[in-house]
């Protein structure tokens, strides 16, 4: 049977990764050209093993250049950050394991669907079978997102475009951190720093909206690490605190919707009760966004005065549309 360039390329996938998972050593780039591209020009070795490289890094083995004593490349795994071993499940684990992640390939924000049904598909037939033709969600994945997954996983920076709520491009170079996903929408913690990337390991870290992304460059030459301390939960605000600027907000709380408000409010913000009346102090980056939020919740801004102008127009609006 004739194999195909497909065909091809995966063996030497397979067989790239059982080479570099059973080194004892670092492989020189002459060892990896001589053994797996002997057909190839140096230029187009480069090329090649830089693709097979990214594969083999979705599949769970990174391979990693090693400093050398002399002037050519080598190369080994990153035993860390690679997930070459095995592992055998029993038929409940498989089953526990489906039910606990299957809920998460519905879910609109999460960013690795793709790869989980993929990898719950390896589990079990019966869901192979019953996923088979679903990567709608995949397919309709931006180039952008696909690129900065492509960052996070790597450990890769990005040279990005990004375009801010008001229409304002600008030039940017972040560090994913970690995506999260806040009622449908998807956005990314990232560090950030300057042209030439120096400032993402200890610079700023901020949040941006995944879809606000208009280009996404990754750059192989500038690796970073994930701060230890990172958890993305501590970034999962409200939909009018994302962005750059904070204003200082105060909203007076009802008592009938104190309940409802401390679950909405994921914890974020200060309440402060003084007699009867219950304070909301929270940080906000849009006063617009807060007013049409506080609109939703029921709840009243005390200010500041550009608050309460706006959630009087979102009022005004609402009862304008209704007449």
């Amino acid at each position: 049977m004739k194999l195909t360039r497909d065909d091809e390329r995966a063996r030497r996938i397979c067989s790239l990764a059982l080479e570099f998972m059973n080194a004892r050593a670092p492989l020189t780039s002459s060892a990896v050209a001589r053994a797996f591209y002997p057909e190839l020009a140096p230029s187009s070795f480069r090329r090649a093993f830089a693709r097979d490289r990214t594969m083999l890094a979705d599949c769970g083995v990174l391979i990693e250049q090693r400093a050398g004593a002399g002037e050519e490349s080598s190369w080994g795994v990153n035993e860390e950050r690679s997930f070459a071993q095995g592992a055998e499940l029993g038929a409940v684990e498989a089953m526990t394991l489906e039910l606990a992640c299957r809920p998460l390939l519905s879910e609109r924000g999460f960013p690795f669907a793709c790869e989980l049904r993929f990898a719950l598909a390896k589990l079990n037939r019966a869901f192979a079978e019953s996923v088979s033709g679903q990567d709608a969600g995949a397919a309709g994945e931006s180039r952008q997102l696909a690129a900065l997954r492509a960052c996070l996983v790597a450990r890769h920076v990005a040279s990005v475009t990004y375009v801010d709520a008001r229409g304002r491009e600008s030039e940017r170079v972040i560090a994913p951190y970690g995506f999260f996903d806040l009622r449908g929408v998807l956005y990314l913690v990232a560090g950030h720093g300057d042209a030439q990337g120096a400032g993402v390991d200890g610079g700023t870290t901020r949040t941006y909206r995944v879809e606000r992304f208009a280009r996404v460059k990754e750059d192989a030459r500038t690796t970073f690490e994930v701060p230890p301390d990172f958890d993305v939960n501590d970034w999962r605000r409200l939909p009018f605190q994302m962005g750059d600027d904070a204003t200082a907000a105060a909203f007076e709380v009802p008592p009938a919707r104190e309940e409802e408000l401390r679950r909405a409010s994921l914890g974020r913000g200060r309440f402060e009760r003084s007699q009867a009346t219950l304070t909301w102090h929270i940080e906000a980056s849009s006063l617009e966004d807060a007013a049409s939020w506080a609109v939703a919740q029921g709840i009243r801004p005390l200010g500041p005065p550009e608050l309460v102008r706006a959630w009087r127009d979102v009022l005004e609006g609402a009862l304008a549309h209704v007449s």
